[in-house]
């Protein structure tokens, strides 16, 4: 299965969605408004087109502080706005007064931006109609009610598919990059090779950073959802994947630069290379069956995820039974010399 191809699948799909969940919800919106007597019902898609974002929660959100910026905006000018001539100058004076206590109160941006452009258009067209600052209350209202109804109705946004395609492609990618410093110790760690797996342990940590970001998303699309609730189990069990995932790479990452020191120094024995090799490499080979696990599971509709178990794969290591007590002491002891010699490099 060709996951990227699958994951452009999807993001056409809901391209295509929204477009339709907009395009339905401005219509109805207007019809509604049209009905309740407004003169101006273009304000209602409007507020559609503005309010349906990513995610139901998102969309809700947005819809409040566009309500809570129309009102204040309205609030802030109704009764001064008929005394003054329509010219910069006092659109300028009416945005800087309209806008200095939502900033005072240090209120979301996005309510100061409603609230400017509120009292643009109001002063605007409050000298032309009787009607719009009425219409503005009741369109803005319809238009967030109708929206968020429709984005729940029509397919609720759901991105714990994406999240976890995202999850399953990082688990091969880090299963690969154990394989490679695996194969990489067996061959006596050249300097070349340890730099570009160096490069691909960065360019790992920036896929793991897109993982914990989509699965963030993924948790913001259930909120609000009411057709959410079987998801989150799902969700819950794709944290706890990427969790042992990251110990993983927690692991390689720390590893590595400690086989690339040991190289330097010439001491690091073939036999003990070997060993560790074949260590490195059963790890690896294990972490890659169960994210493509996961693959096989993702296409046959099952929506369990096999978490890690690395308890029946046996160490290929055993130091001295004399250093054995030591263990924790020499560890801490190399972590600490690897993290002053990092701090001390120009």
């Amino acid at each position: 299965m060709d996951i990227n191809k699958g994951k452009q699948k999807l993001e056409l799909i809901k391209g295509l969605l929204l477009i339709a969940k907009i395009s339905i919800a401005s219509g109805v919106s207007w019809e509604l408004a049209k009905m309740l007597g407004s003169k101006h019902p273009y304000l209602a898609p409007l507020t559609v087109i503005l309010s349906i974002q990513e995610t139901i929660q998102h969309s809700a959100v947005y819809a409040f502080y566009r309500i809570i910026g129309t009102l204040f905006g309205i609030a802030a000018t109704i009764f001064i706005i008929k005394h003054v001539e329509v010219n910069g100058w006092t659109i300028g004076l009416l945005l800087t007064i309209g806008m200095v206590l939502p900033v005072v109160l240090r209120l979301h941006k996005t309510i100061i931006h409603q609230i400017a452009l509120t009292i643009l258009l109001v002063f605007v067209f409050v000298h032309k109609t009787n009607y719009y600052v009425s219409d503005r209350i009741r369109d803005t209202i319809i238009g967030a009610l109708v929206a968020i109804i429709v984005h729940i109705i029509i397919v609720p946004p759901n991105y714990v598919k994406e999240a976890r395609r995202t999850l399953t492609q990082f688990g091969i990618d880090l299963g690969q990059l154990f394989e490679k410093v695996a194969y990489w110790v067996n061959n006596n760690c050249t300097f070349v090779e340890g730099e570009n797996l160096i490069d691909d342990t960065t360019n790992l940590l920036q896929e793991l950073h897109q993982v914990e970001k989509e699965l963030r998303k993924a948790e913001k699309s259930l909120r609000l959802n009411p057709f959410g609730r079987n998801k989150k189990q799902q969700l819950k069990q794709n944290e706890q994947f990427l969790f042992q995932l990251k110990h993983g790479y927690t692991y390689i990452s720390s590893v590595l630069t400690t086989f690339n020191d040991w190289s330097k120094t010439n001491s690091l024995p073939t036999v003990d290379g070997q060993k560790w090799a074949v260590q490195l490499q059963v790890l690896g080979e294990y972490i890659t069956e169960q994210a493509n696990k996961n693959v096989e599971n993702y296409s046959i509709k099952k929506s369990s995820l096999d978490v890690l178990d690395l308890s029946s794969i046996p160490l290929q290591i055993r130091i001295p039974p004399e250093l054995e007590s030591q263990r924790y002491q020499l560890s801490l002891y190399n972590d600490t010399l690897k993290l002053i010699d990092k701090l001390g490099t120009k």
